[in-house]
């Protein structure tokens, strides 16, 4: 699960490359999404390690995973050590 900025982040650049056919400058960005300079800069770093995107500048960012992984539910499995 991502965080709720970096989630926010990857939303806005899928939506905004869709819609105006390029990145948001770092103002935009700022704009749409409420968030400060410096979170926006750590939640695009956030991003980028996670794999979600790549690129270091945010006019030549590539969105790799476009939607936020899903949590996988873990099934825990009961073995009784009485029972063969």
């Amino acid at each position: 699960m991502l965080p709720d900025i970096e989630r926010k982040v990857l939303r806005i650049l899928y939506n905004f490359a869709n819609n105006h056919g390029r990145m948001p400058e770092l103002a935009e960005l700022e704009t749409k999404s409420g968030s400060n300079q410096e979170s926006l800069k750590q939640a695009l770093s956030g991003l980028r390690e996670k794999g979600y995107i790549m690129g270091n500048k945010l006019s030549e960012v590539k969105i790799i995973e476009p939607w936020p992984r899903e949590k996988k539910e873990e099934t825990k499995t009961y073995i009784n050590p009485w029972i063969e």
